[in-house]
């Protein structure tokens, strides 16, 4: 059972008795931890529509006390721990192996705001090992969508660590070959592995040459052919196969949680982008500097 879905039917219970407004708040609820007040309500104002914050206000108290949430302190973080301990006692499921949602393509509003929540201060009170941007990918159609985002990411300090395919390598040339043999919808004339790559690295060189923090960015290219696309930002990682016709962000995408408590998917993919960032050489798109024939021969040697 997704997030959504436990919160939908824990809303409707009968003991809880939630008016239908109160139940639009509930499911603005996220599942990770750090969610403020001024967010939950911004997420409600996305979804619902304008609402008066004193009226949002005596909605969240009214739901406070029908959860018996109450004493002093901030009582947002009380309800999120009491209904994710429900949400982790709701059945077998896979929540306890981190998964919490499978997307039917490439989530991008999830991984904007995973990383926005990074870049959080509140965000800042993670475990350093949470504090990351990852990305593993043959080459990523989406990677411009986020430069501003990565550009704040190094701005705040966090580490983004971008793996992708050697152009040059005999393992982008097959999945090029394999994309263009079996393409579900046709690819645009001049779609080429080499050039997309070359694009991802160009637009990396101008993250690089805007940051304030460049030395947060690093960038390694395989000369292998990976099974699983990947990005992290923090706590969340969304995966997805490479599929014969279909990029990966067009494909499913599995939607996981790194801090589960039972690490056996999470942990594994983690160590092969790990494995593949050790065997992968370090490269640098260095601004006003003719790199591009650096790259021809990365694996020369």
């Amino acid at each position: 059972m997704s997030w959504t879905a436990f919160l939908q039917t824990l809303g409707e219970r009968q003991e809880h008795a939630l008016t239908p407004h109160e139940l639009e708040v509930i499911l603005c609820l996220r599942q990770e931890p750090g969610q403020s007040k001024q967010q939950l309500l911004e997420d409600y104002q996305r979804s619902q529509g304008p609402i008066e914050e004193e009226a949002f206000t005596q909605r969240l108290r009214t739901i406070y006390r029908k959860f018996n949430v109450s004493g002093r302190g901030y009582k947002l973080p009380q309800l999120q721990r009491v209904l994710a301990q429900q949400y982790q006692q709701s059945g077998p499921g896979l929540s306890r192996f981190g998964l919490s949602r499978i997307h039917a393509a490439f989530p991008t509003d999830t991984f904007t705001a995973a990383l926005e929540r990074l870049t959080h201060d509140q965000e800042q009170t993670q475990p350093e090992a949470q504090q990351e941007v990852a990305i593993l990918q043959t080459f990523a159609p989406n990677l411009e969508h986020y430069r501003a985002h990565l550009n704040r990411c190094l701005e705040a300090g966090v580490r983004v660590r971008i793996l992708l395919a050697w152009p040059y390598s005999l393992a982008a040339g097959l999945r090029e070959e394999v994309l263009k043999r079996y393409a579900a919808e046709p690819l645009a004339e001049d779609f080429a592995i080499q050039s997309s790559v070359i694009a991802n690295l160009e637009t990396l060189e101008a993250t690089i040459r805007a940051s304030r923090n460049p030395a947060k960015l690093e960038i390694r290219l395989y000369d292998t052919l990976p099974s699983l696309s990947l990005y992290r930002a923090g706590s969340t990682l969304l995966a997805a196969p490479f599929l014969h016709g279909a990029l990966a962000i067009h494909t499913f995408q599995l939607e996981l949680d790194l801090r589960a408590s039972d690490p056996l998917l999470t942990g594994t993919l983690l160590n092969d982008f790990e494995r593949m960032w050790t065997v992968a050489r370090p490269f640098l798109p260095a601004p006003d500097q003719n790199w591009r024939n650096e790259l021809k021969i990365l694996f020369t040697d």
